[in-house]
């Protein structure tokens, strides 16, 4: 573990009034902290001599003293990077700059936003997707006489083979996974034009027979893709995870629709619900994904001394990226799931699908709380604000005919957009106590246990019950 540990220390090339030093110091700790050490460092007396002026600084040459409550990493020092300790009464002033010129290249160099070399690639790619984006939304613009079944096909094979030759000619995987996605979803259309085209018989495919026929298609056609231009580590193992899920969710929507006699509403209820509650099983089911298992815990004393040897440390870090990606794509595709459900689920008309939208919602947002990961959190959150948005646009379509619909829509959404930017404010600023995350869990289980009976009711189990007891 010698190479984790060393990557948690900079080494910095101390500047006093009189001497220098070479100090490694944790990038975790605040500057405040490290200070007692630079001035032993540098000087037996220095701390004393620094009631003579207000104490010390640390600064960049030429730059404003460092905040001292933020720690190395903070501030982006470096390996051999120089900072200078000054007195606080005699900081170093500004750089003057004797060429008008270098100063605005110097500040032009500086600014947000800079147009960079790796850029270009980044604004190839988006403008790539988004091209593609709106040539996948051409094809079922035409008329029902002039079906684009054939143009979405064609369009299918091309982009599948320019993305085998931009994976395995040029090996560029970037490019490659993008126009692999965007073939498989010109393949699912063609196939999808192909059913919906009129026919002889007059019979027109189910929506539950186009959600199962689209996800069998993604999953033959795009996993030997992926498999051929994408990167299998970073990339085949979490989008096969990702189909896997979606499969499944596809095919207990089908069940539900077809097998049971569900209305889509009542599925998308119960797929809505079910998905909330199995987000805290993610973690657990990446863990297995990735090859790691948990020794047992021991129960005699003799088993304390099993399963004490030390791990392969990269094999620990890469198995845990590994965890991390399949539990991204997990909560990924669960979020997909969970917008999808809870749109169809706002239009519905009456208030217990309304009720169970907002419940929903509020268990996906209640169980963000612990996690650490930007793509995680926008997985979770993302898709329940989708959810409560499509309610309240539900909401105001119906109050068209009058009717107080409308006024209520616009004041929660402002009253929603309020508590954001109350939260925006606050929580940079203060740290929560333990309380609120306890009272976060009873909050989370509370929401996931009221929604069990509405679901119940939406799904006419009270009738039920009615008809039989009488």
């Amino acid at each position: 573990m010698a190479g984790s540990s060393t990557a948690q220390v900079c080494r910095l090339l101390v500047v006093g009034p009189t001497s220098r030093i070479d100090l490694s110091v944790p990038t975790h700790v605040p500057l405040a902290d490290l200070m007692p050490a630079m001035l032993r460092g540098l000087g037996p007396d220095l701390a004393d001599r620094g009631l003579e002026h207000s104490g010390w600084v640390v600064q960049r040459l030429g730059e404003a003293p460092l905040d001292e409550d933020l720690s190395v990493a903070d501030h982006n020092l470096l390996d051999g990077d120089a900072v200078h300790l000054r007195p606080r009464s005699d900081q170093i002033p500004p750089l003057d700059f004797d060429d008008l010129i270098d100063g605005v290249a110097t500040g032009m160099r500086a600014r947000a936003g800079v147009w960079r070399t790796r850029t270009n690639r980044a604004a190839g790619a988006l403008v790539m997707a988004l091209t593609l984006l709106a040539a996948l939304a051409m094809p079922p613009l035409r008329g029902p006489g002039h079906p684009g079944m054939p143009v979405a096909a064609g369009a299918a094979v091309l982009v599948l083979g320019a993305a085998l030759a931009t994976g395995m000619i040029l090996r560029d995987r970037l490019l490659g996974t993008l126009l692999a996605c965007a073939g498989v979803a010109f393949a699912v259309e063609a196939v999808e034009l192909a059913l919906l085209t009129p026919s002889g018989t007059g019979r027109v495919p189910s929506v539950a027979a186009l959600l199962l026929v689209g996800a069998a298609v993604t999953i033959v056609v795009g996993l030997p893709m992926l498999a051929a231009v994408a990167d299998r580590r970073t990339v085949l193992a979490p989008v096969a995870t990702a189909l896997a899920t979606l499969a499944v969710a596809t095919g207990a929507a089908y069940g539900l629709a077809a097998g049971a006699g569900l209305g889509w509403s009542d599925t998308g209820a119960v797929l809505a619900l079910a998905t909330a509650a199995a987000r805290p099983l993610v973690p657990i089911t990446a863990f297995k994904l990735a090859g790691m298992a948990l020794p047992p815990l021991p129960i005699e004393p003799d088993e304390l001394q099993d399963d004490i040897d030390p791990e392969p440390g990269p094999e620990v870090l890469a198995r845990t990226a590994a965890a991390d990606r399949h539990m991204t794509a997990l909560h990924l595709a669960c979020g997909l799931v969970t917008a999808a459900t809870l749109s169809l689920l706002a239009t519905a008309p009456g208030r217990i699908p309304a009720l169970l939208v907002l419940l929903v919602a509020l268990a996906q947002l209640l169980s963000l709380r612990p996690m650490t990961s930007a793509w995680h959190r926008a997985a979770l959150g993302l898709p329940a604000l989708a959810g409560t948005l499509a309610l309240l646009v539900a909401v105001t379509w119906r109050s068209r005919a009058g009717g107080p619909g409308l006024g209520v829509a616009v004041a929660v959404t402002l009253l929603l957009a309020g508590a954001a930017g109350l939260g925006a404010h606050l929580l940079p600023r203060r740290r929560l106590t333990p309380i609120w995350g306890r009272i976060g869990d009873w909050a989370h289980v509370g929401t996931l246990v009221l929604a069990i009976p509405l679901l119940v009711c939406l799904l006419g189990g009270i009738t039920l019950v009615r008809s039989r007891v009488g």
